[in-house]
């Protein structure tokens, strides 16, 4: 039994010695004396407050647990500019100056450490920032010559510093560090990089909120690739069922047997409208047994959407897809999108407007 006991208290006493999640953070800034810091998560949303504490001749701490370490920042006073970093189960040090708290100097963690080292080593910052009040300079006395040197010298430069940026996140994969900024550019990558990277983050730091932020932005880009392959021509377009003006269900395959104008368009989209009038005289010569146009409107409500239809003289098939899921499965990015359906529903053509219309529709019918 002694032995037991015995084993038992080694187990507490290693438990207790083990790393947790807690974290210390205490700053001194020069140049204030009193005031409040406040201590703020920056989260998909934007920045939510954790935390807030009196500054006492300039320092101020905070002490807590945290889950995941992920970027926070601390605000001091109205001080526009706020400190940045990760906060971790450490003990962090933060010191600097109120006037330029972007270059405070941050001890402690190795997820800062990785920070520091990102922001540090970001090629011709200097140059940059100088170039943008040089090319002022010669806007303001008319020099054109200069501005296109200076503008090629930036350009140069900000291209340097996304590859910088890009070369950075792929190497640090294995941490908090670059997953959030893998998220920053995930929108500027192909969806097979992402799916790389996410891929190697989810393997090194799985379950963290960044990862699971990084499955967010993939999905729809994933949908989107999805529905691009769905509607290349030569595919059979993606079925679906929507409900006309009078309420009455009406699925695309009602129209087999046909070729298929598809139309998808809102009320308020202007070029939508300036295309109404050629649509009209495509189905005044072309309607009957072997063509139809079916619209898809994609006004919120149902209002809007009938007044135009009344204005622009429409008598064609009118559906209404108020969410945009038929839109989203059909990859549309911006309306008008149109496209031309053969007798077995498969697609012909694309984005046929105009005159364009007239011709093929001629060449068919």
């Amino acid at each position: 039994m002694r032995k037991i006991a015995f084993l038992l208290g080694i187990g507490v006493l290693l438990a207790s010695c083990g790393k947790t999640d807690e974290y210390t953070v205490s700053g001194t800034i020069d140049g204030v004396s009193e005031g409040t810091a406040v201590l703020q998560k920056v989260g998909k949303g934007g920045t939510e407050a954790v935390d807030s504490t009196q500054i006492v001749d300039g320092t101020f701490e905070f002490s807590g647990t945290v889950e995941n370490p992920e970027l926070h920042l601390i605000k001091i006073n109205d001080n526009r500019m706020p400190v940045a970093f990760f906060l971790e189960p450490e003990n962090i040090k933060i010191s600097g100056n109120l006037e330029n708290l972007q270059d405070a100097e941050i001890v402690g963690g190795k997820l800062n450490e990785i920070f520091m080292e990102f922001n540090n080593s970001v090629p011709s910052m200097d140059r940059a920032e100088s170039l943008q009040q040089e090319f002022m300079a010669a806007r303001e006395s008319g020099d054109q010559e200069q501005m296109q040197s200076l503008a090629a010298e930036y350009q140069s430069i900000m291209q340097s510093q996304q590859e910088y940026y890009r070369n950075f996140v792929f190497e640090n994969t294995d941490n908090a560090v670059g997953a959030f900024l893998a998220l920053n550019m995930a929108n500027s990558l192909q969806m097979e990089e992402l799916e790389e990277l996410l891929a190697s983050f989810e393997e090194n730091i799985p379950g963290h909120p960044y990862v699971q932020e990084l499955k967010d932005v993939l999905e729809p880009m994933k949908k989107r690739k999805a529905a691009e392959t769905a509607i290349q021509i030569g595919k059979e377009a993606p079925n679906f069922t929507l409900t006309d003006i009078e309420g009455n269900e009406v699925s695309l395959k009602d129209f087999d047997g046909k070729y298929v104008f598809l139309d998808f368009w809102a009320s308020w989209c202007k070029p939508c409208r300036e295309e109404s009038p050629n649509m009209v005289k495509a189905y005044q010569q072309y309607s009957g047994d072997d063509f139809e146009i079916v619209g898809v409107s994609l006004d919120k409500t149902k209002e809007p959407w009938l007044e135009a239809v009344e204005e622009d003289n429409i008598t064609w098939v009118q559906l209404h897809d108020p969410e945009g899921d038929v839109a989203n499965e059909y990859g549309v990015q911006s309306i008008p999108f149109t496209l031309l359906l053969d007798k077995e529903g498969v697609i012909i053509e694309k984005n046929l407007r105009g005159e364009a219309l007239q011709e093929k529709l001629e060449e068919l019918l």
